[in-house]
C-alpha cells in the first residue's frame, strides 16, 4: 500500500494543482488570446486594456462558481486524508480518501458540464486553458480516488 498510497497523494496533488489553476484563470472563453489578449475567467474579465469584476452574472455562472470552489474544498481535504492514509493505513481513511477524490472530481466535472452546456461561445471565441485544465484536473482526481480504494483490500 505504501507505494500505491504515495502515487495517490502525488495524483491528487497535481489533481489539485491544476484545479486551482484553472479556477483562478482568466481563460475559461478565449478570443484571439495572442492577438486581442481578451479573456474570461469565472471571476473577471481581461482585455488588453485591462481586467475588471463581472457584472452580475446569470444563475448558471453562480453555480458553476459554487461547484468550483466546493471542488477546492473537497479537493484540499482528498489530499490530507491522501496523506494521512500514507502515515496510517487503514480502511476508514482509505474509504475517505478515496471519497474525498471522487467527491472532488464530481463537484468539478458539474461545474464543467453546467458552464459548458449554458454559455454560447461567440464567433473567434474558443474554450480556454483555464477551463481545460479543470477538465484534465478531474482525471488525476478518479485515479487517485481509485489508488486509495484499491488499499481496502489489503489495509487492515
Amino acid at each position: 500500500m505504501g507505494v500505491i498510497a504515495i502515487i495517490a497523494v502525488v495524483l491528487a496533488g497535481v489533481g489539485l494543482g491544476l484545479h486551482t489553476m484553472g479556477m483562478s484563470v482568466v481563460y475559461w472563453i478565449v478570443a484571439d488570446p495572442f492577438i486581442s489578449g481578451y479573456g474570461v475567467g469565472l471571476w473577471q474579465t481581461c482585455s488588453i486594456v485591462g481586467c475588471h469584476r463581472h457584472p452580475p452574472v446569470p444563475e448558471y455562472w453562480k453555480a458553476t462558481q459554487a461547484f468550483v470552489v466546493i471542488g477546492f474544498i473537497v479537493g484540499v481535504v482528498a489530499v490530507i486524508f491522501s496523506i494521512i492514509l500514507i502515515c496510517k493505513q487503514n480502511k476508514v481513511f482509505s474509504v475517505l480518501a478515496g471519497l474525498a477524490c471522487f467527491l472532488a472530481a464530481g463537484c468539478i466535472l458539474t461545474a464543467i458540464i453546467i458552464f459548458g452546456t449554458e454559455t454560447r461561445l461567440q464567433r473567434r471565441t474558443q474554450w480556454g486553458w483555464g477551463f481545460i485544465m479543470c477538465i484534465v484536473s478531474t482525471f488525476f482526481f478518479v485515479a487517485a480516488g481509485i489508488l486509495n480504494c484499491t488499499g481496502l483490500k489489503k489495509s487492515t
